[in-house]
């Protein structure tokens, strides 16, 4: 505890802005890294496929997407601009970076097709522009958009050894509603789950006036009983808990609707 005192208390007066210029030592993966000053930072709104650990062969392209980002920052100095939550809950800051020409190191990523767009509440202000650059590298098949692995997976088929972050498709069946979550069952011990926040906030709109209300993107105008019967692939980090599979869907642009 008082080591982790020491570490926040000794944090540079800069971090404390909404934007800083900062130098980056190295780089961990294809979405994380290491500033100059000792600090984890992991960009907003992409995820990378994930390299080995304790000797488990890595994701397909995760050396790639490592060995690029690695390219772009390191030793650069870039302009970081924090997300409205600060930290995650490894301690991470959370940041969108720009290289000192402007370009956003997250939507090279994106049109790279090295890494995923994410939709994380409440650091959701950039996400229209990271969906348009997956896009490009979606429609072109580049990079995890062109490896079968990736390919979403069917929800009956899942089992308690398919966590981590995935696609998964399915019809929901049935809905019922939790004390905090919503849950949307796609298989008899598979669901997806919604806080009833994120619904309030991101879902249950009137209108299309941003991503969270364009019907693309899965709004319901607050009517989460008519989302029974439809087709759909969520993307997200698949949990297992009593034998059940969950994945947790805080923003309407991690659903793509199939119908």
């Amino acid at each position: 505890m008082l080591s982790a005192l020491f570490f926040f208390i000794t944090l540079p007066a800069a971090v404390s802005a909404q934007t800083e210029t900062a130098r980056v030592r190295y780089v961990l993966d294809g979405d994380s890294f290491i500033l100059a000053d000792g600090r984890p930072a992991r960009l907003i709104g992409v995820n990378a496929p994930e390299l080995g650990k304790d000797g488990a062969p890595g994701q397909p392209l995760a050396k790639q997407a490592r060995n690029l980002l690695s390219r772009l920052i390191k030793g650069q100095t870039l302009t970081l601009t924090h997300g409205r939550e600060r930290q995650d809950h490894y301690g991470r800051w959370l940041v969108h970076a720009r290289l000192a020409d402007g370009a956003g190191i997250e939507e090279i990523l994106l049109r790279e097709g090295l890494a995923w767009a994410i939709a994380i509440p409440p650091n959701v202000d950039r996400l229209d522009r990271l969906l348009k650059a997956e896009a490009e590298a979606r429609a072109a098949g580049r990079g995890v958009w062109g490896v079968a692995a990736y390919a979403p997976k069917p929800a009956a088929d899942l089992t308690e050894k398919d966590t981590g972050f995935r696609f998964i498709e399915g019809t929901i069946q049935r809905r019922a509603r939790g004390k905090h979550v919503i849950y949307f069952d796609l298989a008899p011990r598979v669901a997806l789950v919604v806080p009833h926040a994120d619904w309030k906030k991101y879902f249950d709109v009137q209108g299309s006036t941003n991503v969270a209300g364009d019907r693309m993107s899965g709004a319901t105008d607050g009517k989460s009983a008519d989302l029974v019967g439809r087709t759909v692939i969520a993307r997200g980090w698949l949990t297992q808990s009593k034998g059940r599979l969950h994945l947790r869907v805080p923003h309407p642009a991690m659903l793509t609707w199939r119908d």
